[in-house]
Formats: C-alpha cells, sequence, structure tokens
C-alpha cells in the first residue's frame, strides 16, 4: 500500500505524544508533534484523553483535521486531506511485568535470560537454578515455594544445549507447570520455553490445554550461540497484552492503531538497528531518559545490547532512582551544595507531579543530575550485562538522546554535558537530539513499512547537537595542561575559506561554533601529549570531516574515564567550570 500520511501515539507513563508523518513533495517526512499529560496518575485515570488531547494540539499545529466531532480518529485520509491512512501506537506506560527466570546454569542459560529480561520491561522477582547459586543449591521445593510466593506474569525456563542435558531442565518445567496450575485459572502466568530442544514435545505435554505455554527457539543452543530474540519478542507481547487489560482507556486507542502496539524501547530498537547500519565499523547508541523508565540501546551492524531499567527516570521512578543510588551519587553532579533534607523535598515533589518544570537554574540543575545517575545506573547495567562493549573504545556514532529528561527547557549545552558525564564517549562521536520525542514514533513507522522510515532518516529529523571529539589519556593531567591542537577549516557555500586553531587542554571544555552551511574538517593535529582519539597514540587522520551542529564542536580535554575530585568544595569547583564552559551556567532559564 501506499502510504500517504501517518499518526503515531506514543503513551509515555507522564507524556502522550502525537506525531505526523506525511508525504511532502514526494519525499515521506517527519511533519509535526504535539504532547499532552497521559492522564494515568489522576483521579479518574484514562489514558484515551491523553491521546485525543495530543491529536487535538496536533491538528492545531499541523493545520490538519484527525479528528471527526465524536472526538474518533479520521482514517484513512479523505479527499480533502483530513485525517491519516494509518495510526501506530507506541507504549511505556504500564509498569513492568514479573517475570521469573528458570534455567541450568548461571553462566549461560540464566545470563542469557538475564539480557533477555533487561532488554524488555520486565521486573525479575525470583530466579531458579539447577547449578547452585553463590555455592547453595535450591531444591525443586524450594522451587514451587517461590514461585507460588512470586506471582509472576511470565516464567522462563531455559537450559541445556540441543541434545544435551534434559532431567534437569524437565524438573523445572514440571515445577513451573505445578505452581501455574496452583493459581486461579484468569491469573495463571504465562510459561516460555527456550530450552534444550529434545524438550519441546514434552514441554507441550506438561502443559495440556489448560497453561499458556509458548515453546521458543533455545537461547543457547551450542555454548557459543545466543538467541535472545524470540523472547524478548514473547517477552514484549506478554508486556502489552497486560497494558492492554489494566490501564484505563487505552482499549479506544489501540482501537484506532493498525498492526501490533509496540513497546516503545522496541520501537527503539528498530531505530538504533537503522542508524547502525549506516556506521557499520562503529556501532550507534540511543538513549531514552523518560518519566519511569530509561532505555540504552546499543546496535552495531544491526546487533542490539539493550538494557530497559524501570522505576527510573526524572518523572515518577525519580523516588526509586533516589533510593538506590543515594545522596552522594546525586549530590556530586552539582555545583553548589545542597541539604539532604532539600533533595529528597525535590524528589517527592517530582514523584508527586512529574509535569512540574523546574523554575530555577538550580532546581534544572537538580533534574539534570538525576538524570545522569539515571543514565549512569542504565549504562552499569548494559555494560554488566554485554561486558565486550566495555573492552573497546566507546567510538558510538552517532548518540541520539531522546525522552523527557532531553525534551526540558535546559540549555542544549547542559543536555550534551549528560550524555559526556555519563557515557564518556572516546573519539570522535556526533550527538543528536530529539526535543520532540519523535523517536519512538518513527521506529513504530519501521515496523510498519521499512522504506518509510528509511525516507524519513534520510531527512535527518533529528537536531544536530555537537560532534565531540574526546581523547583518552595515558594517565592523570594538570588543569589547562596543553594536549594537542588542531586546525579548523571550513569552506563556506561562496567558496569563502577560514582557518583557526583550538588547543585542547586537561579538564577543560573547548566549545568551538561551526557554520551551519558548507564544509568543516579537522586537519594538522599537533600532539603534546601520547593522547588516544580513535586511531592510537598520538595517530589521527589528516583530515577528518566534521558536521557541528547546534552547539558546533566540543572538545572535551578531561580524560577517559571522567575523574571526579574527592574533595566536596574542590569537586563543584569542577562542575561550575565544566558548566561555565559549555556556555550552561550563568544567567536564568
Amino acid at each position: 500500500m501506499s502510504w500517504k500520511s501517518v499518526v503515531t501515539i506514543d503513551v509515555g507513563s507522564t507524556q502522550t505524544r502525537a506525531l505526523l508523518f506525511a508525504r511532502v513533495e514526494d519525499r515521506f517526512r517527519f511533519v509535526a508533534a504535539a504532547s499532552a499529560p497521559t492522564h494515568r496518575h489522576t483521579a479518574h485515570p484514562d489514558l484515551a484523553l491523553g491521546g485525543i488531547r495530543a491529536l487535538e494540539h496536533l491538528s492545531v499545529i499541523s493545520g490538519r483535521l484527525l479528528l471527526d466531532p465524536q472526538g474518533i480518529l479520521i482514517a484513512p485520509e479523505l479527499s480533502t486531506g483530513a485525517g491519516v491512512d494509518a495510526c501506530l501506537m507506541t507504549l511505556s506506560a504500564a509498569p513492568p511485568i514479573r517475570v521469573v527466570l528458570g534455567g541450568l546454569s548461571p553462566e549461560w542459560s540464566l545470563a542469557s535470560l538475564r539480557r533477555a529480561a533487561a532488554s524488555a520491561y520486565t521486573h525479575i522477582v525470583e530466579v531458579l537454578s539447577v547449578v547452585p547459586i553463590d555455592g547453595r543449591r535450591q531444591t525443586e521445593e524450594e522451587w514451587l515455594q517461590a514461585l507460588i510466593a512470586a506471582e509472576p506474569h511470565l516464567v522462563v525456563i531455559a537450559g541445556g544445549v540441543d541434545g544435551g542435558a534434559t532431567r534437569p531442565v524437565q524438573a523445572l518445567l514440571e515445577t513451573a507447570a505445578l505452581a501455574a496450575r496452583l493459581r486461579p485459572e484468569g491469573e495463571r502466568p504465562w510459561i516460555l520455553f527456550a530450552g534444550n530442544a529434545v524438550l519441546r514435545e514434552e514441554a507441550v505435554a506438561l502443559a495440556g490445554r489448560e497453561l499458556p505455554l509458548r515453546v521458543l527457539q533455545n537461547v543457547r543452543p551450542r555454548l557459543d550461540v545466543e538467541h535472545i530474540g524470540p523472547v524478548v519478542e514473547a517477552m514484549d507481547q506478554r508486556y502489552v497484552e497486560r497494558a492492554l487489560a489494566s490501564l484505563p482507556g487505552i482499549s479506544l486507542l489501540q482501537s484506532w492503531a493498525r498492526g501490533e502496539v509496540l513497546p516503545a524501547a522496541r520501537a527503539l530498537s528498530h531505530v538504533a538497528r537503522y542508524l547502525s547500519l549506516e556506521t557499520p565499523d562503529r556501532g550507534t547508541l540511543v538513549v531514552d531518559v523518560g518519566g519511569n523508565h530509561v532505555v540504552i540501546t546499543a546496535a552495531h551492524g544491526g546487533s542490539l545490547a539493550q538494557v530497559v531499567r524501570s522505576e527510573s527516570g526524572i518523572g515518577p521512578g525519580i523516588l526509586g532512582l533516589y533510593q538506590r543510588r543515594g545522596y552522594e551519587r546525586i549530590a556530586r553532579w552539582l555545583p553548589h551544595e545542597i541539604r539532604p533534607e532539600a533533595l529528597e523535598a525535590f524528589v517527592w515533589t517530582k514523584a508527586m507531579h512529574p509535569l512540574s518544570i523546574p523554575q530555577t537554574m538550580e532546581e534544572m540543575g537538580i533534574e539534570l543530575a538525576f538524570a545522569r545517575e539515571a543514565l549512569a545506573e542504565a549504562w552499569e547495567q548494559l555494560l554488566a550485562l554485554w561486558p565486550e562493549l566495555g573492552r573497546s573504545p566507546r567510538a558510538f556514532e552517532p548518540i541520539l538522546l531522546t525522552g523527557g529528561a532531553f525534551a526540558s527547557h535546559a540549555r542544549p549545552g547542559a543536555l550534551a554535558l549528560v550524555a559526556l558525564d555519563t557515557l564518556q564517549p572516546m573519539g570522535i562521536t556526533t550527538l543528536l537530539w530529539d526535543p520532540v520525542g519523535l523517536t519512538p514514533g518513527l521506529g513504530a513507522l519501521a515496523a510498519l513499512d521499512a522504506s518509510l522510515a528509511v525516507e524519513v532518516l534520510h531527512s535527518r529529523p533529528w537536531t544536530p547537537l555537537a560532534t565531540v571529539l574526546a581523547p583518552a589519556l595515558d594517565g592523570p593531567v594538570a588543569l589547562d595542561e596543553l594536549l594537542f591542537t588542531v586546525e579548523v577549516h571550513h569552506r563556506g557555500p561562496d567558496g569563502s575559506e577560514s582557518v583557526y586553531e583550538i588547543e585542547a587542554r586537561g579538564g577543560r571544555l573547548e566549545v568551538v561554533p561551526i557554520p551551519g552551511v558548507g564544509e568543516t574538517e579537522l586537519r594538522r593535529f599537533r600532539m603534546r601529549r601520547p593522547v588516544d582519539l580513535g586511531w592510537g597514540p598520538r595517530r589521527a587522520p589528516r583530515r577528518i570531516r566534521i558536521v557541528g551542529g547546534l552547539l558546533g564542536l566540543i572538545v572535551d580535554g578531561r580524560g577517559r574515564p571522567l575523574r571526579l575530585a574527592e574533595d566536596p568544595e574542590a569537586r563543584r569547583e569542577q562542575i561550575q567550570r565544566w558548566l561555565w564552559d559549555i556556555g550552561a551556567l550563568g544567567g536564568g532559564l
């Protein structure tokens, strides 16, 4: 089918966003965006109301009538130009599903299941292992008691390479089936079996007709092969099923949607995969810090590593984040001293009023400190589950920043600094900024029609925030110590040329404006220290083409890993200096 227009609705925990994509001058493009409160945390929650309000705002912004007089979406598009051909829906408003994992070994099958669970909106409430965990062996009776107490929405059983061990995995299956039968019929969990293929028929027989069982591809058919995709997909389906059954008003929005409702994290993974195919030697990072979830997706050549961290972010999730990370970790990112009781008051206010907007620079700084810790926590989990990411230089291209934390009213430099402080990219990286939250909608579009998504991607719908040049250093450096110099060559569209030299100094951030038109190159690196820009110590190409962006070029001379001063007063001076360097300090909001 030839699509002329598509609207996407992203139902988040605090905001519902509506996006319009349409064919303009024979090119499919992103046209406009609008948002409204989700209406989940109210006296009378109704998620349909948030979607309708967002579509009403989108109609005003785009000049296209989207709803009929009864408030129903007009589809397909009419000859008058009203309505759209299709509506797509993404979702992250529901709480995570409760999951029990069962496997043969913590190092193999359970490790794969943990990666799968981390990639979806799940909360692991229990882990059952045949091989002892921390030196303690679990009995089958303990498995049964744990399953009954956990009250899971989903039980996932894996273990054994194809053709390998069967009896231990069979015992896990039997226990899971027994525990499910002890629950009332309408409350029984899904059971996923993703283990030794020899046991598939037996798993089906154990479940019978009364238990919801799915038999999937073995997550570890061989020790050197891992397939977690089918498990993640089934977890997504269970999450959406629970959401559609429990969220008031969501059924109306679902009735407008074409195809399956897509979890927002899955939509983000589609975008990350597409972007990674454009830079197969580097890989791509898509970062979403929202009100109640944080999602980080690393993609390399189409392969994915993803973490969905629930009960985190800068909205309702801020309370859980603060309880886990604590006062010291948040306060370390602030350029001013703050008492614990004042920080706790901010947390409770934000948790109860997630749509509140910071009124002062101090409040904005606190919100972005929480964004740093939310992102850092998810990044640590990603590196723990996929340690191979930490063994190579973090030279992602590009890094895309999306979600409520990056749609805030903060200055662009402050938002860039959140990413640089936590992700600490090395070498040359482009930061892309999604201030309107279009990325989940673009991922949903990719699931509908990949060619349409590619057309939108080629139009570069995000705002280029900056090109970052961040060297790795061989050790500590003194403040303002000269690290290297580089020439910036710019050729304007009229053929005019300009050349100027910039200096990278230790402990500092240098922001160099880059014109938005013309071509810009970095040339003639002169190393004063054996810094590594991604090509080895003291090495760099003769010419590097850069884009710049809203901020231009950021030269980050603070080194990797980033070192914060231990003394609180010295650390606050350090944070103030970095904020000043990047243009995020001084003046009002």
